[in-house]
């Protein structure tokens, strides 16, 4: 058994995300600290022994979804993890991404 943040995570990696880009907050952190950990065990290039994915700790929530948003236009499976108030914050830039 697993909790639910955990297996947010390593669905994350089953579904191909490279990218990840989030604020510390409860509970966003879990979710990307097992994100990280299953990408040190799924996503490690075998020669180099590096994690092929990009994980950045954003500024704020803005930063976060913009990172996302930007990845995801240049082909990446990118996602961001947040709490309920960091959604409403996230709002206008998503809806900034939904019409472009």
């Amino acid at each position: 058994m697993i909790d639910g943040n955990t297996a947010c995570g390593l669905g994350a990696v089953y579904g191909g995300a490279t990218v990840a880009a989030w604020y510390p907050i409860t509970p966003s952190t879990s979710v990307v600290e097992a994100f990280m950990d299953y990408s040190d065990e799924f996503r490690t290039d075998p020669v180099t022994k590096k994690r092929n994915v990009a994980i950045v700790q954003a500024e704020d929530e803005l930063a976060a979804i913009g990172m996302v948003i930007g990845a995801n236009w240049n082909g990446s499976r990118s996602f961001t993890a947040t709490s309920g108030p960091g959604l409403s914050l996230m709002n206008e830039f998503l809806g900034l991404a939904y019409f472009a």
